[in-house]
């Protein structure tokens, strides 16, 4: 059954019929109006409202719930003057509606405000592209990791001015998810004031998760971290900022530098906000626009949820019938160590399969010999599933979910199974040598069809 609803509002036909075909993909049943007398018969979950003509007012506003969620429609040149719509905090998104409607991005952004799981770049991909990751720790490996990803954009056949966009945007991304996002226990900047030379010669920080892909029509990188320090009005401050051309902060200070430039560079610029946890910023590249000479973001996404729900932490969502590709729950991160939660299947595809599993890993000193780790500390592996009851076994012993399994140095591989009644089952294998310190897997079955 549709388990949500929406109300959505608009004198356009055209905007009606675009939205009423997509309503059933998104789980939900909708009313249509041409003013703000909502249905009352029905609760809302989220409402559409056309704002190209005329700003939503008070009646509309009065009639969504607090717990639902505002999509607006504006017109393409408005777009970074209507940015404060976000300081209402149901609002999550802000979609450009001229000579195209993105039934793709619609239906994703309307299911992440609908289901709250709102991390990762595959969601605005269709199924079967594949998307890599990175892992990145210090500045030089910013540079190689950017070399990367031109690599593939040239091999992908995106233009050379589009390449230059793109290679901006990763590098302001990164910048500020390993430089400054980064906080200490009073909240501050943990390198605040530092200039980026002085960033450049760190040996490595909080490392940060690099993922990238291209679908034929859109390129996109996603750049997250670990910390979670970028809340809603921060983030909503930096909108207004580059709104209005003011000057950034400087670069010893500016988490939100470079915001007027990214705005200019991509066709859709996501915010996924967990606060306390983790913070992730997607742009995504339309290459059929940028061919007809239309730069510049055409939809910005503000979506913001909880570490628990980020987490996978909400029992409900095991009735629904997809597949979970989030990060596994908070407090077993945390304790795994600083920086514990990110995916380090360099290179790797991230849905090379139909469940996908995210690799959790702290990375070893590379200039510490292998055999002195050994002795120092045994590797160990920690698993997560989702569903959380799911039943895990290594070398064919059944071993316990959130607890570390010590690697035994005589081990050359692992193979890994994960399965439960009802869904496909996940299997791989690991070579022991190349586990060190503490790591993780998380695993998330897709239901059997």
């Amino acid at each position: 059954m549709l388990r949500y609803h929406m109300s959505v509002v608009t004198r356009d036909q055209g905007l009606k019929r675009s939205i009423k075909r997509l309503t059933t993909a998104t789980g939900a049943t909708a009313d249509f109006a041409a003013d703000t007398a909502l249905n009352p018969t029905r609760p809302i979950n989220l409402a559409i409202y056309d704002a190209r003509s005329e700003a939503p007012d008070r009646r509309f506003l009065s009639q969504v719930p607090k717990s639902a969620h505002i999509i607006y429609i504006v017109a393409g040149e408005d777009l970074a003057k209507r940015v404060q719509l976000f300081e209402d905090m149901r609002v999550t998104s802000l979609f450009c509606y001229d000579e195209r409607f993105d039934d793709d991005e619609f239906i994703s952004s309307a299911t992440k405000a609908l289901h709250g799981e709102i991390f990762g770049l595959q969601k605005y991909f269709p199924w079967g592209v594949t998307t890599f990751s990175m892992v990145v720790k210090n500045y030089e490996e910013k540079g190689r990791a950017i070399e990367i990803m031109m690599r593939y954009a040239q091999m992908a056949g995106v233009r050379g001015p589009v390449r230059d966009r793109i290679q901006l945007v990763a590098d302001e991304l990164m910048m500020n998810a390993l430089y400054h996002a980064p906080v200490d226990p009073r909240g501050q900047e943990k390198y605040r004031g530092m200039t980026q030379k002085q960033l450049a010669q760190l040996p490595e920080v909080n490392p940060i998760q690099v993922q990238y892909g291209c679908s034929g029509r859109y390129f996109g990188i996603a750049v997250r971290d670990g910390g979670g320090s970028l809340h809603r009005p921060r983030a909503l401050e930096y909108l207004v900022r580059a709104r209005t051309g003011a000057q950034m902060e400087q670069k010893a200070s500016g988490a939100g530098l470079g915001l007027i430039s990214v705005l200019h560079s991509v066709s859709k610029l996501v915010f996924n906000l967990a606060p306390g946890y983790s913070t992730e910023v997607i742009g995504l590249f339309d290459m059929d626009l940028f061919a007809r000479g239309k730069v510049g973001a055409r939809s910005l996404h503000l979506f913001t949820t909880s570490a628990s729900a980020a987490s996978g932490a909400d029992a409900d969502d095991e009735d629904d019938a997809e597949t979970r590709v989030e990060a596994p729950r908070a407090p077993a991160v945390r304790r795994a160590g600083a920086g514990a939660w990110f995916l380090a299947a360099l290179l790797g595809a991230a849905v090379a399969a139909l469940s996908t599993a995210y690799y959790f890993k702290r990375l070893r000193n590379a200039g510490a010999p292998r055999a002195a780790q050994q002795a120092a500390q045994p590797p160990t592996l920690t698993f997560s599933t989702e569903p959380k009851d799911s039943e895990i076994r290594v070398n064919g012993h059944l071993v316990d979910a959130d607890v570390a399994l010590a690697i035994p140095p005589e081990a050359d591989t692992l193979d890994i199974t994960v399965s439960r009644d009802g869904y496909r089952p996940w299997s791989r294998t690991l070579s022991a040598s190349s586990l060190a310190g503490s790591e993780r897997i998380f695993v998330a079955l897709e239901r059997a069809r």
